[in-house]
């Protein structure tokens, strides 16, 4: 380390007031618990400073890497502040030390202050087996505003169905899950049912203790961080929005599993593939691939 332009003193001796000459005993350390101790002593003449050299701002991002299976980690940014190192051997030591930091650091901090989200992997072949479906006894709108059990549709029965601007509707989830938008503007259109069927599911997704219940890879229109897009049901988070047949934006509330066996009915519209089920416009099942 370089000079600080400060005089320490690492022994005291003892003098004479009256004459100032030594007393003859020994030297003691200057400890700074003593009663007599010096203090260093600000001597830039004959204990010149060294230069010293300050780190500028630096910044270095990590995601976070323990999050449990079938999660992903959020990036974290750790910032190292101006003149948080400084060296008196040159500015890009300095710099270095600052870089070495973020280095040894910026994970542990990752790890512990980064959040964990659901990864999802878009289905294939009719979205894992069951498919996005609703339970039994799920209340869909037909055209004249009317609800039907889901059980009960038949097959070429209209529906009532919204267009939603910016939104090239697809029955193809992957391309379905690109889409996202700052607002939400529909309108109301009607659409037949082009295939359902029944079959049974041992998981199933509780929204809202009740409001509906679906298969966790149902595709859902929710709004997240001021954007509306299209999510699998199991991705859905409390404080997500939904949007009603009455056109207003709920929260979600609750979200719960339920792995009692259920009975579902992948359903399947064409030209246009949105609903109303249980008063809250969502998507249909994904055809399957033959």
């Amino acid at each position: 380390m370089g000079n600080t332009g400060y005089k320490s003193f690492a022994n005291l001796e003892l003098y004479y007031i009256d004459d100032g000459t030594p007393t003859g005993l020994d030297p003691k350390p200057n400890v700074v618990t003593d009663p007599d101790y010096i203090a260093p002593v600000l001597d830039t003449a004959t204990c010149a400073p060294s230069t010293r050299y300050y780190s500028v701002e630096k910044k270095l991002s990590a995601k976070r890497n323990n999050c449990a299976s079938g999660y992903s980690g959020s990036t974290v940014t750790l910032t190292s502040l101006p003149n948080q190192f400084f060296s008196t051997v040159s500015q890009a030591d300095a710099n270095a030390q600052a870089d070495a930091w973020l280095a040894a650091t910026v994970q542990s901090v990752a790890n512990t202050s980064g959040t964990c989200e659901l990864t999802y992997i878009p289905p294939t072949g009719g979205g894992g087996g069951a498919g996005g479906c609703f339970v039994e006894g799920t209340l869909i709108t037909l055209p004249d505003g009317s609800k039907k059990a889901i059980e009960e549709l038949q097959l070429d029965q209209m529906l009532l169905s919204a267009e939603i601007e910016t939104l090239i509707d697809t029955n193809n989830a992957s391309e379905l899950y690109k889409w996202s938008s700052a607002y939400l503007s529909e309108s109301r259109i009607i659409s037949p049912i082009t295939k359902i069927s029944k079959k049974i599911t041992n998981k199933t997704i509780v929204i809202n203790d009740g409001l509906f219940e679906a298969t966790p890879t149902h595709l859902q229109l929710i709004q997240r961080d001021g954007f509306w897009k299209f999510i699998p049901l199991g991705d859905i988070l409390t404080g997500d929005n939904l949007y009603t047949i009455d056109s207003e934006i709920i929260p979600v509330t609750s979200v719960t599993i339920n792995l009692e066996e259920r009975t579902i009915y992948p359903l399947t519209l064409n030209p246009f593939h949105t609903y109303f089920a249980n008063g809250i416009l969502t998507h249909n099942f994904k055809q399957p691939i033959d």
